[in-house]
């Protein structure tokens, strides 16, 4: 067995060094792209869409870092606080960080209960190392080297003391993002391991009693642990094995190591002790880190290549791999390898063999860009993540369709019943493999039923003011409107008609806000009556934007807008004002300009294509893709949110950009790319081939050898039917 065991660790490693050898896909991904200024971006080590997201904090609600510390990572900082084993990527609210570690060589002593720096380490990115599904750092304080690899459950971690010191694990329960509920820790030096709980929760609000979940977790070492301790509060608990409450810590000891890696096999369950150690055992057996490593690093990379790109820019080729790869992090896993998850009434239940069920949609940020390429790219998983809203809605969701799901908890956070588009833009783009009826029924219900707002929208054609969360009426209506459209696609591939042609002629109700007189989105009452003073600038009315900013954003109606705009010339004329002013830093969410970063913002330039001007559309991606997104770390102009701002770039890059939802439909503006091939699930491929300067005005699109009269291409056919459809950009 130890031959067979040295023989599968050469294999890994050799696998590294033909990697190293021959760059993949997965040797383009820079995991810190994000992490600067507002992307929010984690450099996490996981597994693709996997539970345990294991990686290091450094951040935690500092004043100065409000917008950019909410992942737990900020590139800024000199020091680590801990290595936690959940986060999410990209998101605008703080949460997740559970169960953190942090390895010292400083006798225990400082009670880090809700002591965020107690055991901080400085330590410096040129030793730091972030690639898919590793990651590596030296704490300089502690002279100890970290390193990770993560399978879709649990994690490795390697420990590397210096010789001659103290070698201790301090596990700050408490210091999960939002702080925690309770937690139990139990040490086990018989058998080297530490079993334990955490409830944490809280989302945007901070509060862990909101929304609270619990993560169970087993970890087994393979030193002996030769000492340990806890805290309960400030009070030192010398030798104690066993703790229980709301504000503890604990540690273990392994005396002078002499120089030997302590390893850490660690494996997380939302549903208990038992599940974490079978989730533990199943995944990572006796593979070594190596191993490990060299797995996850080919699952990322067998993801990545379904997507080929051809180009001599190096900086171009690595936001395009980054992006695909950050929009293949969440939603995550969330049952257990016997197939056991939470729901969201808190029972337990069972997803059927290969399928998982997952959790952590954040529908209104992703069903712009992320649903429609991971329906693209990964249409199994994406019906599985289909089946999963409908299990949420039918397993104690009390929105229905999830509208933020975080874990197995509905909160409410922004408008609209954001997963009917989520799930008609992912059926339009090939996750057919759902039982279409039983899920349009669900986004019927959902869409019709009372929660919110829906029965003063269905009531009156709109929201009116003040009868909205937050008075976002306007864009709630919006919201509504374009979910309205997706769901009607499903109905049409359901060959339901009648609903079809009802939710059509609802989805114009956004029109119902837009004030022809003065050209913008604007709050009615419920007497029908316009809100004045009426500023384009004025946040009221709208979420996280402003009526100048939200007027574009209509894409399943462009055409529409225009005419009521005045026509094509006065509807250039006025985009052309609202982009001369381009935001890319802060909140200008009172600024009536045009904002790249956040998620209303990113239909904009296809506002100039419905207006016959397909020129300034080709122009203003350029210009955002060029100069705003870059292969830095503050190379990203707002959050990520869990992949959708990288993913408009990607699509903006590639030169295809999916606009009406439900429909497998794309605006072609010309590939930034030499040359790009993706290959889908079923056998057929996209590619695309750019002929001449991509910096010049595009001048003729083929597709299949065909000039196209409008630059619009619906790839319905290839996903239902085997074969290649070749796009061809002249400049």
């Amino acid at each position: 067995m130890r031959y067979k065991m040295i023989l599968l660790s050469l294999l890994a490693i050799s696998m590294l060094s033909c990697q190293q050898q021959k760059p993949q896909p997965a040797d383009f991904v820079n995991l810190f792209i994000g992490t600067l200024d507002q992307g929010n971006t984690v450099p996490a080590a996981t597994a693709p869409f996997g539970m345990m997201s294991c990686g290091p904090d450094n951040v935690f609600d500092e004043v100065e870092d409000e917008y950019t510390s909410r992942s737990g990572y900020n590139y800024k900082k000199d020091s680590i606080r801990q290595f936690s084993m959940t986060h999410v990527s990209g998101w605008g609210c703080h949460g997740a960080l559970d169960i953190p570690v942090m390895p010292t060589t400083k006798s225990p002593g400082i009670s880090p209960v809700y002591n965020h720096r107690a055991y901080t380490s400085r330590f410096s990115h040129d030793n730091e190392t972030a690639v898919p599904g590793y990651y590596q750092v030296f704490l300089d304080d502690y002279q100890t080297n970290v390193q990770i690899t993560a399978a879709e459950r649990s994690a490795i971690l390697l420990f590397d003391y210096p010789k001659g010191e103290e070698a201790h694990l301090i596990f700050p329960i408490t210091n999960a993002a939002n702080g925690i509920t309770g937690a139990e820790i139990l040490v086990d030096p018989e058998n080297n391991q530490v079993t334990g709980w955490g409830t944490s929760g809280g989302f945007c609000w901070r509060d862990p009693r909101d929304y609270d979940y619990t993560v169970y977790f087993v970890a087994k070492f393979d030193q002996p642990i030769t000492g340990s301790g806890a805290w309960n509060l400030d009070e030192k608990l010398q030798n104690q094995t066993h703790i229980v409450g709301d504000s503890i810590g604990a540690w273990i000891s392994f005396g002078d190591p002499g120089g030997k890696t302590v390893e850490m096999r660690i494996a997380i369950s939302f549903v208990s002790i038992e599940n974490a150690r079978e989730n533990l055992e199943y995944e990572l057996n006796n593979t070594s880190f190596a191993q490990l490593r060299a797995e996850t690093w080919q699952k990322w990379n067998d993801l990545l290549s379904k997507v080929e790109l051809e180009t001599n820019d190096y900086d171009l080729k690595v936001q395009g791999y980054s992006a695909i790869y950050n929009n293949l992090l969440h939603p995550n896993i969330f049952n257990d390898v016997n197939g056991q998850y939470r729901g969201f009434n808190d029972s337990v239940y069972v997803m059927p063999a290969g399928h998982n069920k997952y959790v952590n949609f954040s529908t209104w940020d992703t069903y712009r860009t992320t649903a429609y390429l991971q329906g693209l790219l990964v249409p199994d998983r994406a019906a599985d993540m289909i089946e999963s809203l409908y299990l949420d809605a039918r397993q104690g969701n009390p929105a229905g369709l999830t509208i933020w799901g975080y874990f197995n908890n509905e909160t409410w956070v922004m408008n609209g019943h954001s997963s009917v588009p989520l799930i008609a833009n992912m059926y339009a783009m090939g996750a057919r493999d759902i039982d279409l009826t039983r899920i349009k029924d669900i986004m019927i219900w959902t869409a019709d039923n009372k929660y919110g707002f829906g029965d003063q929208y269905i009531r009156f054609g709109y929201v009116p003011e003040r009868e909205s969360r937050w008075n976002y009426s306007v864009s709630e209506t919006l919201e509504y409107s374009i979910g309205d459209h997706g769901l009607a696609q499903m109905c049409l591939a359901d060959g339901d008609m009648e609903n079809y042609e009802r939710f059509m002629e609802r989805s114009r109700s956004v029109f119902n806000v837009f004030n022809e007189e003065i050209g913008y989105l604007q709050r009615r009452d419920s007497l029908g009556n316009w809100v004045f003073p009426f500023d384009r600038a004025e946040e009221n009315g709208f979420n996280e934007g402003n009526s100048a900013q939200y007027t574009w954003n209509i894409p399943h109606m462009m055409d529409e807008l225009v005419k009521r705009m005045g026509g094509p010339e006065k509807a250039i004329e006025r985009l052309d004002e609202f982009t001369s002013e381009i935001i890319t830093d802060g909140w200008p969410v009172d600024i009536p300009h045009y904002w790249p970063g956040n998620q209303p913002g990113f239909v904009v330039p296809f506002v100039y294509t419905y207006a016959g001007a397909h020129e300034k559309t080709q122009e203003l991606i350029r210009y955002v893709s060029s100069s705003i997104f870059k292969n830095a770390p503050d190379g990203m102009p707002g959050d990520d949110d869990l992949g959708a701002t990288s993913c408009m770039n990607l699509f903006f890059t590639l030169g295809m950009y999916p606009l009406k939802p439900g429909v497998p439909e794309f605006c072609l503006t010309g590939s930034l790319y030499d040359r790009v091939k993706i290959s889908l699930d079923n056998g057929s491929e996209i590619h695309i081939h750019s002929q001449g300067n991509p910096w010049s005005t595009l001048k003729a699109i083929k597709v299949n050898g065909k000039k196209l009269d409008e630059p619009f291409l619906n790839i319905n056919d290839i996903i239902e039917n085997q074969g290649v459809l070749t796009i061809e950009y002249e400049y």
